[in-house]
């Protein structure tokens, strides 16, 4: 009896011990989800700023936006980089669906792309006040004209197979910062050319990461920031193998935006996709070559959307996966999401 009761004793006190220090643990560091999402043309009723649309009539609009308002509220982000919504009407919409359902810590903010074809932008609905950078707190670069300041040349070979020459800027973006537990986030959210087999599009999207890379050089490191670029970038990435083998890079445009500063050795970023163990859980995107939105064997599933972190902010992710949790009258694209646990900084 003297021995159970020492037995017990002891595990009461092992269990005290793990908990405490757990809490502990937990006390000292500050949780942080991210999220990007592609949520396909996500347009507001009556609102239609671009030529694509994946509902015409604003009763169907109006239920896209609450199966992405449902898409958040389950996946609870701290900081969602939401792409493909057309409007800051559309923006202000979700937010007011996850008002209503008691989740008033979201605030949206919205900035106008500059693709006029598709009208598509990327927005951010966070918990977490934004800081304001210039007195802005989203803003979006883009040169058009004589302005070549963020402007590339491309090179493709076009179909009568003479090269052409042209130019190329980043239509579609959006910086914006923040500041958690005393850390510095500098948020570069993308959506960059579509088509990672076509040599046209693969072109444009080289010249787009160039400018990536200017922008996380320019605009993030000097101001103290650690850079967080994500989003559709509708490339592969070479380090990170893809549930479907076959999908192979035919650029170097993760690599290229991965090591953005030519100065220092090896790449600054890495893909939170490392730390996706089952391969067959990489895919991003289900591209329904038939529109039935039924899974067919011709369809194509493959890992298109990246979260990029600063190499400094990687020992503190705890998990990253994607919520395939999603259908098609939602999207055609699958949530990324990173979970990390920063320690509380004494930089305030």
């Amino acid at each position: 009896m003297i021995r159970s009761s020492t037995f017990v004793c002891c595990v009461l006190t092992c269990a005290l011990f793990h908990f405490t220090t757990y809490g502990a643990a937990a006390a000292e560091t500050i949780p942080l989800r991210i999220v990007t999402f592609n949520a396909e043309l996500l347009n507001a009723p009556g609102v239609t700023p671009g030529q694509l649309q994946k509902y015409r009539f604003d009763y169907a609009r109006r239920g896209h936006i609450e199966r992405v308002a449902n898409l958040i509220e389950t996946l609870n982000p701290d900081v969602l980089n939401l792409l493909e919504i057309t409007s800051k009407q559309a923006v202000d919409q979700i937010v007011e669906v996850l008002h209503e359902k008691g989740l008033t810590e979201y605030r949206g903010y919205h900035v106008d792309s500059n693709d006029t074809f598709s009208g598509l932008d990327v927005a951010v609905i966070t918990k977490i006040p934004l800081d304001e950078i210039d007195g802005k707190a989203i803003r979006t670069f883009f040169s058009e004209g004589n302005d070549p300041t963020y402007r590339r040349a491309i090179r493709f070979r076009g179909r009568d197979g003479r090269m052409i020459d042209a130019w190329t800027s980043l239509s579609r973006n959006s910086l914006y910062f923040l500041t958690v537990g005393g850390h510095k986030l500098g948020f570069l959210g993308l959506h960059l050319k579509a088509i990672p087999d076509d040599e046209y599009s693969n072109a444009r999207r080289g010249g787009e990461a160039e400018i990536v890379r200017q922008l996380v050089r320019a605009e993030i490191v000097p101001r103290g920031y650690l850079p967080i670029v994500l989003g559709d970038l509708n490339d592969y990435d070479p380090d990170i193998p893809d549930r479907d083998e076959s999908r192979n890079p035919s650029t170097t445009v993760l690599k290229d935006i991965k090591d953005f500063d030519p100065d220092r050795p090896g790449p600054e970023l890495a893909n939170v996709a490392s730390k996706i163990v089952r391969q067959a859980d990489r895919y991003t995107n289900h591209w329904d070559w038939n529109e039935n939105g039924a899974d067919d064997p011709q369809d194509v599933y493959s890992m298109i959307d990246h979260i990029l972190l600063a190499k400094e902010l990687m020992p503190y992710v705890t998990r990253a996966f994607i919520c395939h949790s999603v259908s098609a009258d939602v999207s055609d694209h699958f949530a990324v999401v990173v979970d990390l646990r920063l320690p509380k900084s004494s930089q305030r």
